[in-house]
């Protein structure tokens, strides 16, 4: 029996919990999509009586077996007396372990990471066994560059592309799922590129300044690169969680123009199925 310390044995009265979990859209109109498998999530169970989040009842680490069911990691279960419980869950979205929190706070977060955080609070646990749906939201903000040629402009590749994220460092609230918005900028990141759209998860900002986007382009069947550079202003001084932001770019001769920026899906796959997260190095 692969019963991990961390797993109290269960007494008669205690419930067995299962977990599933969906990654959900902006907008509810469109459907959910189950977690994709070999994905990690850290779940925590506390009393509602525990308002500092100092000691959870029970905590695990789990994984998507298959997409959309958890299984707890090195046989991990977990069981709760019945009583009345707040859920908590956070991933990165990724094979890599969730951040760990003390007392309600994340440790300091990083760019690149796409992640994830679902409440449930004042649950009621009266049967022998229960499965609990997780819906993970976005915590972080994503920005999407889609690239086209302006007038005598005819783009064939992008070589390269990079943006000016916020300072690392931000901290998630675990009450909230919220994470703190950075105002100042760090060196420049590498964006991943699909075809003629570059794109980067980044911590939320709150600024009035821009962020730098540099983008190396062959154009025109030239037999060398053309390297552009610009300001790449927040709408609204804001880059908010959750947010997938789409800016237009048009290429010109020696500029680089936006035609427009309109918040909209998180964007988690390109036209082609092909998925358009941060290229891992």
């Amino acid at each position: 029996n692969n019963e991990s310390d961390n797993n109290q044995p269960p007494e008669k009265e205690d419930a067995l919990i299962t977990f599933s979990a969906s990654l959900e859209s902006r907008k509810v109109t469109r459907s959910m999509s189950p977690m994709p498998k070999g994905l990690v999530s850290q779940i925590y169970a506390f009393e509602t009586t525990d308002r500092n989040f100092d000691a959870p009842f029970a905590e695990g680490l789990y994984s998507t077996a298959s997409a959309g069911v958890l299984t707890g990691l090195k046989g991990y279960k977990m069981y709760l007396s019945n009583a009345i419980y707040s859920f908590y869950a956070v991933s990165c979205n990724s094979t890599s372990p969730a951040p760990t929190f003390t007392n309600g706070l994340s440790e300091p977060l990083s760019n690149g990471v796409d992640y994830l955080w679902w409440h449930a609070v004042h649950q009621d646990i009266a049967s022998s066994q229960i499965n609990i749906p997780i819906t993970y939201q976005h915590a972080a903000t994503q920005v999407v560059v889609a690239i086209a040629g302006g007038e005598n402009i005819t783009l064939n590749k992008i070589l390269s592309a990079t943006i000016t994220p916020p300072k690392p460092g931000a901290i998630m609230d675990l009450s909230t799922g919220i994470i703190t918005s950075e105002v100042s900028y760090d060196k420049a990141a590498d964006m991943g590129i699909n075809d003629f759209t570059v794109q980067y998860i980044m911590l939320p900002v709150k600024s009035s300044s821009p962020m730098t986007l540099t983008l190396e382009l062959m154009v025109n069947g030239e037999s060398f690169s053309r390297t552009y550079t610009t300001p790449l202003t927040p709408p609204n001084n804001l880059l908010s969680a959750g947010n997938s932001y789409l800016f237009r770019a048009v290429i010109n001769e020696n500029s680089i123009s936006f035609a427009n920026v309109s918040v909209k899906e998180w964007t988690e796959v390109d036209e082609s199925g092909n998925p358009l997260y941060p290229v891992q190095d």
